[in-house]
């Protein structure tokens, strides 16, 4: 055989086994495709299955919850029902210290126990300024008090004149001496003391 025959011989074989080798490549290659396929599939298929098992167990704990929510707001509404009978008993017999009573109507004596001159007139104009019908003034000499004392005769008085001075006191009771004016008729007394020498 001369060379040209041996290499054209030689070629050929080459070819073919090179074609015989990619071919082997390329069914492994498939091979490992669809195996991977199968694979990611198959697993897949075991989330699905895993999220549907959760899932189902997260519904069956909502409807759980739904019956104790619906069982609790049955109790509450029980407790709630029973607190709005207490307060409705509580409401028809309401005690003397819960009511307020209006001061606007009350006959009401402004008495001036700092040296201050004219302090109960300017407390008695502020007074009548703000809707207080009946008010008068006067001088306390009994004694120079540095809190502003009201004085009323009943528990749940006084309380709507507190917003006008700077750190006044109620007191149950009545004053009977050290005014120099008539108190005849008066129903409450305002001593003024000298944490409230400014009228606003």
């Amino acid at each position: 055989m001369d060379k040209k025959t041996m290499l054209k011989l030689f070629g050929e074989e080459f070819l073919r086994s090179l074609v015989v080798l990619m071919a082997i490549l390329i069914v492994g290659f498939c091979a490992f495709f669809v195996i991977k396929v199968r694979s990611d599939k198959k697993n897949v298929a075991e989330n699905n299955t895993e999220q549907a098992t959760t899932l189902s167990d997260e519904e069956l704990q909502a409807m759980l919850s739904e019956e104790d929510t619906e069982a609790s707001e049955e109790d509450t509404e029980e407790v709630t029902t029973e607190e709005v009978t207490t307060e409705e008993v509580t409401t028809e017999e309401p005690t003397t210290e819960e009511q307020d009573i209006p001061s606007t109507d009350k006959k009401i004596l402004v008495l001036n126990s700092t040296k201050t001159n004219g302090l109960a007139s300017k407390w008695m104009n502020k007074l009548t300024g703000e809707g207080f019908s009946n008010v008068s003034k006067g001088n306390y000499s009994l004694s120079r008090e540095a809190q502003t004392k009201i004085y009323v005769p009943e528990e749940g008085m006084g309380k709507d004149l507190l917003p006008y001075f700077s750190d006044a006191v109620i007191e149950v009771g009545t004053l009977d001496s050290g005014i120099d004016v008539s108190t005849s008729g008066v129903e409450i007394f305002i001593v003024i003391g000298s944490n409230d020498v400014t009228v606003q």
